[in-house]
């Protein structure tokens, strides 16, 4: 009886058929490395780890951060001389400039905040009463003192 003729092809499909089964084991290797992996990770559940996270917070005495008081150290609760200016959105540096130049102010430098700015009173007036005059302009969101924080 003669060989079937796909027996002569056989030696040219060998290579092909190896290549497909190393492939085959890989990714057989890859999920179940994966399926191990994942596991593993569930016996550590999210309950443990957040428990261990509280604890090791529980053990750090977090940083106490308090506005000083006027009159403890003689420390004012804001830095003299200073407020803080927020622009309403549309105001560009020109509002700035007419600020500066109706209420006698200077600008120390700009924040990270858009349109917020430090200023600097340049005339006689307190800090309370450059803010009361800020809320009589429709440009500006808000104004207020330039507070101070201490950590304790």
């Amino acid at each position: 009886m003669p060989p079937p003729p796909y027996i002569s092809l056989l030696p040219q499909l060998l290579p092909s058929i190896e290549r497909k089964t190393k492939l085959k084991i890989r990714i057989l290797t890859a999920i179940v490395f994966s399926g191990f992996i994942l596991i593993s990770m569930g016996c550590i559940g999210p309950s443990e780890v957040k428990d261990e996270n509280k604890t090791a917070m529980a053990e750090k005495e977090p940083k106490k951060v308090a506005q000083i008081k006027p009159g403890v150290d003689n420390a004012p609760a804001y830095v003299p001389g200073q407020v803080l200016i927020k622009l309403r959105d549309g105001m560009d540096a020109s509002a700035l400039d007419f600020l500066s130049r109706e209420l006698g102010l200077e600008t120390i430098k700009p924040l990270a905040l858009p349109g917020v700015y430090l200023m600097q009173i340049k005339g006689d007036d307190s800090v309370d009463s450059m803010v009361e005059k800020l809320k009589a302009y429709k440009m500006v969101e808000y104004g207020e003192p330039n507070y101070t924080l201490k950590t304790e």
